[in-house]
């Protein structure tokens, strides 16, 4: 049944989904941390070695494991996010390489895009400018993982993809301030404001920013499909190519959170980059007839999951 494939955080927020896709033609494996430890060389080569010796060994790898969250934890934290990232890195390319196995998908991100690009942002642009300073500590361990790509293929031959995704969004997500992404922490700000009967909600910025979104389902079968694609370490945006500002955003997470108490601007708080949309041209030539959720039918949902399940949801940092 199909390839061998080893999903690392297969049980966080998009490995699962992940999972989802990939298991309809292959085996997959999602080892906890107390199985395959990735920030113990050791641990994953054992992992890799024992999987060959039952007679599974693994064909692909793909990388979603990473330490990350808003720019609450981006700029608090930047020097443990590098360290933490890169060590993974490290670990997973080294083991695979002594392992033999031959092709890594790595997730990359939109924040390793240089902050002086104008209008969307494409893949001719990665390496054209600095990070902007609130994400670097994140967004360079993404291009360290391009390099690792590189110089394991010439060394080892390992072959891959490197796909760049935007800003994802959907169930499962952590919705906690500190570490959430932007639709999460605003949904649970928007939801708490609803079922307390607040009567204002404060965001950051002044909702100016603009920002691309896709539902991570979407996300993660785009990634499914590139199991059986060729080779290329060119890197492929992952996204919807549209737009909406921060302002219009959290408009949309009111109404569907039922939220109808004021809302106040801190403009004293960073909002980012000014724009950070991708553009999509080379993923729409090589899925022609993939069409994404909408933004309003993913909040929608999201929304929904969020409300039934905020207990457990809330206990997730």
């Amino acid at each position: 049944m199909g390839k061998n494939v080893y999903i690392s955080g297969g049980s966080g927020f998009l490995g699962r989904q992940i999972a989802h896709f990939v298991s309809k033609k292959n085996n997959i494996f999602c080892p906890r941390s107390t199985e395959c430890n990735l920030f113990e060389f050791e641990s994953i080569k054992k992992y890799f070695r024992d999987k060959k010796m039952a007679g599974t060994p693994i064909d692909v790898i793909i990388n979603s494991a990473a330490y990350y969250g808003g720019l609450n934890i981006t700029m608090a934290e930047p020097a443990t996010i590098f360290s933490k990232n890169v060590s993974m890195i490290n670990n997973l390319f080294t083991a695979a390489a002594e392992s033999e196995i031959k092709k890594i998908i790595v997730i990359g991100s939109a924040c390793a895009y240089p902050e002086n690009i104008k209008g969307q942002m494409s893949e001719k642009d990665f390496w054209s400018g600095p990070l902007h300073e609130s994400v670097e500590g994140y967004g360079f361990t993404k291009k360290v993982q391009w390099i690792a790509q590189k110089a394991y293929n010439k060394q080892y031959g390992i072959e891959g993809n490197h796909l760049i995704l935007t800003n994802l969004y959907g169930m499962h997500d952590v919705f906690h301030e500190y570490r959430g992404h932007a639709i999460s922490v605003l949904i649970k700000r928007y939801v708490d404001a609803s079922l307390e009967k607040r009567d204002e909600v404060v965001n950051w910025g002044d909702g100016s920013a603009i920002r691309e979104f896709l539902f991570v389902e979407d996300a993660a079968k785009i990634i499914s499909k590139f199991i059986d694609l060729p080779h290329s370490l060119e890197p492929v945006n992952i996204g919807t190519g549209i737009g909406t500002s921060i302002k219009t955003l959290t408009k949309l997470i009111a109404k569907y959170a039922n939220y109808t108490g004021n809302v106040k601007w801190d403009i004293t708080k960073p909002s980012g980059v000014k724009q950070k949309v991708l553009d999509t041209s080379i993923l729409k030539s090589l899925m022609p007839d993939f069409t994404s959720t909408t933004l309003e039918t993913g909040l929608r949902k999201t929304i929904d999951w969020y409300t039934v399940n905020k207990l457990e949801a809330d206990k997730r940092l």
